[in-house]
């Protein structure tokens, strides 16, 4: 249950970040999700997972330790205008 919430929070941030489903391609939205869970799933497991099922409190705390975060899941953020 753990990782679908995980899962849902990547899906979440990434279909936010892109501009809407519609305009995007299912298969493009499939990739940014799963690129999402491979960077980020572990760290939004380790330092966020109290704020599973609030997604946009699951991105500020994913913000707010920006520092500890591994590089793949800053790269990540970053890449979707998450991160600065």
């Amino acid at each position: 249950m753990l990782a679908s919430r995980t899962s849902l929070f990547v899906a979440v941030l990434s279909l936010a970040t892109i501009g809407g489903a519609t305009l995007t391609p299912s298969h493009a939205q499939d990739d940014i999700r799963k690129r999402g869970d491979k960077a980020c799933g572990a760290d939004s497991r380790r330092m966020c997972s109290k704020f599973f099922g609030d997604d946009m409190q699951v991105l500020a705390c994913l913000q707010t330790n920006k520092v500890r975060l591994a590089g793949s899941c800053r790269k990540f953020l970053t890449g979707i205008g998450q991160l600065h």
